[in-house]
């Protein structure tokens, strides 16, 4: 039997209904206290219940923990949660973007504000424990099958069973689940590039917070390594966060990074390789990321600005439209198609990404860097570019289409071919 969007029982979430989030992430926690929100607001008695397999604080979360703005904004005005500042390892100043000779520093005061490192586990405990205080279930145990019926889903996990009118996907791009879902309904998760992550920690590894540490900019570098798209180093409060990201990146390609002559003079040790950690970012959205009784957010949906992040963000606000679309509009494919077209603002961005995406990986080699920062030292259009591209700042749409911004992008087409003729090879 197959739904109906006008089918009662997948309208809007009703007294008494349950609603089951696969993961306690940003994505899953603000999905949950907006329906905790909007329940309220309608003397809803509803039941939500999230499962997270990981204890925030003790396992390691690969990705790099730096909040980027409005997330400040968001979290005062739309969860009503304060950023305690004992959370925040540094005010993140700007950035420096390296090519293989030169480099060029980029700030953000001057561009539209900081950003702040955190270590992420915190700031998940610390959203966990705003859920819970909130009455929202956390259960901490992991989801591993689920079924579909007419009237409800079945989410099966390691400590029991639940019945819930909806699931909520908000699982990263958990193998496991991207393959659950896969497997019982239309969902492809999208295509992804691997993240490595090391820290380096200049103190020691109990270590004092070191003010000024490279200072306070995160250093951007687009390698000349084959399966290195781009490179990383963050400073945090006692330590350095290098991250990697490319095609099958292995331990191999981190010592590699570490070696390049720009890097070595940032870090002049090199962490341990058992510090290493694996990761995954979406390129691309997922196919069929929502139907009857199902929807994902966040990476799990690929609904992230591609190619820079801003997971957390797009992470919070996407599970938060999410929830409100449940409420206001139901929990059926049609009621979820609403919600997509509020992404509309991420997903068309997906093709503007692509293109970059490309650019990016030709420029890595031969000068056409070099030429490229030396443009930006005496070009302001050009640094603000730049910092756009690297900072997440706006859309790559915005980018592309802003007003002096495609005849930049004619210049760079010359010296892009000017680059190619010097270096055929290269």
């Amino acid at each position: 039997m197959s739904f109906h969007a006008d089918d009662t029982r997948l309208g809007p979430l009703t007294d008494g209904q349950t609603v089951a989030v696969i993961g306690g992430g940003p994505g899953g926690i603000g999905c949950a206290l907006t329906l905790r929100r909007e329940a309220d607001k309608r003397n809803l008695r509803l039941r939500i219940v999230v499962f997270e397999g990981k204890r925030f604080g003790v396992h390691y979360n690969q990705c790099a923990g730096v909040l980027s703005p409005p997330l400040q904004q968001l979290l005062r005005d739309d969860y009503a949660l304060e950023l305690p500042p004992e959370m925040i390892e540094r005010e993140i100043k700007g950035y420096v973007l390296h090519s293989e000779h030169k480099q060029i520093a980029l700030s953000g005061a001057e561009y539209g504000g900081s950003s702040l490192a955190v270590r992420r586990v915190q700031f998940d405990d610390f959203l966990e424990r705003a859920a819970r205080e909130r009455g929202i279930e956390i259960v901490q145990t992991r989801a591993t099958d689920l079924e579909f019926r007419n009237e409800e889903v079945v989410v099966f996990t390691w400590g029991g069973t639940l019945r819930a009118a909806a699931v909520v996907g908000a699982f990263g791009l958990s193998r496991a689940m991207t393959a659950t879902l896969s497997r019982h309904t239309r969902y492809l998760p999208p295509r992804s590039l691997d993240t490595m992550v090391t820290n380096f920690r200049p103190s020691g590894r109990n270590g004092a917070p070191l003010p000024g540490l490279l200072d306070d900019h995160i250093h951007v570098l687009l390698p000349p390594l084959k399966r290195i798209e781009f490179g990383a180093i963050i400073p945090k409060g006692n330590h350095l966060t290098v991250i990697l990201a490319g095609e099958n990146v292995r331990t191999d390609d981190m010592n590699a990074f570490l070696d390049l002559p720009p890097v070595h003079r940032l870090i002049p040790k090199r962490p341990e390789p058992d510090d290493y950690f694996k990761g995954r970012f979406p390129i691309s959205l997922a196919r069929h990321s929502f139907g009857d009784r199902y929807v994902t957010v966040g990476d799990a949906a690929g609904l992230v600005r591609p190619f820079k992040g801003k997971g957390i963000n797009s992470a919070m606000i996407t599970g938060g439209w999410a929830a409100q679309t449940m409420c206001d509009v139901g929990v059926s494919e049609r009621a979820f198609r609403e919600f997509h077209r509020q992404c509309s603002d991420i997903t068309a961005d997906v093709l503007y990404g692509k293109l970059i995406r490309k650019l990016t990986g030709l420029s890595a080699h031969g000068s056409f860097m070099d030429r490229v920062l030396d443009m930006a030292e005496h070009e302001p259009a050009m640094r603000e570019l730049l910092f756009d591209c690297v900072s997440g700042r706006e859309t790559f749409r915005k980018i592309v289409l802003r007003q002096g911004n495609v005849g930049l992008a004619t210049r760079l087409g010359g010296l892009y071919l000017l680059d190619r003729l010097q270096h055929p090879f290269g």
